[in-house]
């Protein structure tokens, strides 16, 4: 996984960088990723460049840098980023399908490959602007960002969208305990071993409003946040991780490795 020193220090910083990845990303998702994804075992590394109305994309062997399949898609397509820190997603945990993200100006097309070939095996768009969050393990449930028109601040759901059954699952995807739409910017990620849970540390973009982790059960469509209230540190360079054994979920500083918060993890 890349990651890159947040240098952003502040909500009006934040909220001026997401202002200027809107050309490029989702509402308050991240950019797109210039570095691709690697797959699980390392080897592979997929990337996307797009060019004026077609994007390339190409399973690189690690290596040597050797370009072992490409095609190439009518579009804009990216890969995209999860978080702040850099890190990419778009490829679930098996390895199997790759999914990208193309931004129009009234709408949001996500095109879903096949990494053994690159063929697409589906396609849909949806209306109004949409992020990639996540998906199960087994590529039958994608999870998307779905951004609200609001003026007061960066609001969104979290949406689950049926790659079996080709559709938009009704409802959003949300902690029972903290109904209605979510406000703030992904800061870090992290992913359980098996791929069901991804984590990801939200800096809260309302005046005074504290950090939470939002925690996807990617397997069985449930959400669950976990609110850091005892958060007193800035953000800036703070690192998701999960413990060995997983029970933990530890923010770290990533320029000096100190541990700055430590949580039990929702399994």
């Amino acid at each position: 996984m890349r990651t890159r020193p947040l240098t952003v220090l502040s909500i009006a910083g934040l909220t001026a960088c997401v202002a200027a990845s809107l050309a490029i990303a989702a509402g308050p998702t991240p950019p797109f990723s210039p570095d691709g994804v690697l797959s699980p075992n390392g080897k592979t590394q997929y990337v996307a460049t797009a060019g004026l109305t077609t994007t390339v994309v190409q399973a690189v062997r690690v290596q040597d840098a050797v370009v072992l399949r490409s095609t190439k898609l009518n579009g804009n397509f990216g890969i995209p980023e999860v978080a702040y820190d850099g890190a990419a997603g778009g490829l679930t945990h098996d390895g199997k399908l790759l999914v990208l993200v193309t931004n129009r100006p009234t709408s949001t097309g996500f095109a879903v490959l096949a990494t053994k070939n690159l063929k697409v095996q589906q396609s849909f768009t949806l209306r109004g602007t949409w992020g990639y969050d996540a998906t199960s393990p087994e590529g039958k449930t994608l999870y998307l960002i779905q951004s609200l028109n609001q003026a007061n601040g960066f609001h969104y759901l979290v949406r689950a969208y049926d790659l079996q059954r080709h559709k938009l699952v009704k409802g959003a995807i949300a902690d029972k305990s903290e109904p209605g739409a979510m406000t703030g910017l992904p800061m870090s990620r992290a992913t359980s071993a098996s791929g069901r849970w991804a984590y990801t540390l939200y800096q809260r973009t309302t005046p005074g409003g504290k950090p939470f982790i939002h925690a996807l059960d990617t397997v069985n469509r449930v959400a669950i946040c976990i609110d850091l209230n005892d958060w007193n540190a800035s953000l800036a360079d703070a690192r998701l991780t999960l413990s060995s054994d997983e029970t933990q979920l530890i923010v770290k500083n990533f320029a000096t490795g100190k541990t700055l918060m430590t949580v039990a993890a929702p399994r």
